[in-house]
């Protein structure tokens, strides 16, 4: 498997939208077409609900490939895309996974439970990480030998992308994801303590966001993480007191024409305030010039004073006694 390349196409909104539209049930269908606000329309290829299957642990994706290109009979396709599904409120096995994988670093399950629903979840289950990974590998990389992966997420999916970037050497851009740093293999967490994912992998999240801040108590981050406006979206007494920020609606329509994200200080903000502070020093460098410039005259009026008086009370001076 060589190197990946960038998806050439997408932009962030894009992947942004392929994050969200993965939340929805009907798109985990092969042949499904999901359209993009900019006009662009990807169609699904892969896809994996975990839940149905001997698997149960919350894991829900999808493969897109640009709509032109699809073929229901295709061997290969050059650029794919993966987007995984984020944490659901129903689902007993994100909140494991939550807790265990991405809070903690824990690679396994840390206990057994099975609620009213019997969804068992035993120590020695297999992750929605492991699945992840295995399918991204299997039903994706060896089906279809791409020539770019990409990966997108929100929460918990962006946490998954952004691992499966990592074991992978290929690109992730994730929207509020925690740091899945601590269950990283060995080989993968070489790969980012050495930097080379600092280019591959960007992630978007608000200041305000527990969750997509959580960086497992300081681990080493994927790749990059930037700060992007919120929007005014308004949020419930819990969901402020517990994940502000955080919510997939708190992003959307916080994009440029371009499709890249608002970020929180834009380049043109940096400059305006690096032009404010630059305005600011070359005034205090001119107040400082004219405090030198008076001492200057000071000292002068001073030594012309002492000399006028040191003559006038000479010899012959007038006053001179």
């Amino acid at each position: 498997m060589g190197e990946f390349k960038k998806n050439p196409i997408a932009t962030d909104e894009n992947y942004f939208e392929l994050a969200d539209q993965v939340y929805d049930d009907q798109v985990l269908e092969k042949g499904k077409e999901i359209k993009m606000a900019d006009g662009k329309k990807w169609v699904v290829i892969e896809s994996i609900d975990a839940d149905c299957q001997k698997v149960k642990n919350g894991l829900e994706a999808i493969a897109v490939v640009p709509a032109d290109k699809y073929d229901e009979n295709a061997t290969h396709y050059d650029d794919i895309i993966l987007a995984f599904r984020g944490t659901e409120p129903t689902q007993l096995a994100d909140f494991e996974t939550d807790i265990d994988q991405i809070t903690f670093g824990i690679k396994t399950h840390s206990k057994v439970i099975t609620p009213s629903n019997s969804q068992t979840i035993k120590p020695d289950s297999e992750t929605s990480f492991d699945t992840g990974l295995k399918w991204a590998k299997n039903d994706i990389v060896a089906k279809y030998n791409p020539s770019s992966l990409h990966t997108t997420g929100h929460s918990k999916g962006g946490a998954e992308a952004d691992l499966i970037a990592a074991e992978l050497d290929c690109y992730a851009t994730t929207w509020a994801a925690p740091n899945p740093y601590g269950v990283l293999s060995p080989e993968a967490k070489k790969r980012v303590n050495e930097g080379k994912m600092e280019n591959k992998a960007t992630d978007y999240t608000h200041e305000n966001d527990p969750i997509g801040n959580h960086t497992q108590f300081g681990a080493p981050l994927i790749g990059k993480q930037y700060t992007v406006r919120q929007n005014d979206t308004k949020q419930g007494l819990f969901t402020r007191l517990t994940m502000d920020g955080h919510g997939r609606d708190t992003f959307m329509g916080s994009f440029h024409s371009n499709g890249s994200p608002l970020l929180k200080l834009e380049p043109e903000d940096i400059i305006r305030q690096a032009q404010k502070i630059q305005m600011l020093s070359n005034r205090l460098s001119d107040i400082a010039k004219n405090i030198e410039e008076f001492q200057r005259r000071e000292a002068e009026a001073v030594q012309k004073l002492k000399s006028q008086l040191k003559y006038e009370t000479g010899p012959g001076g007038k006053y001179h006694l």
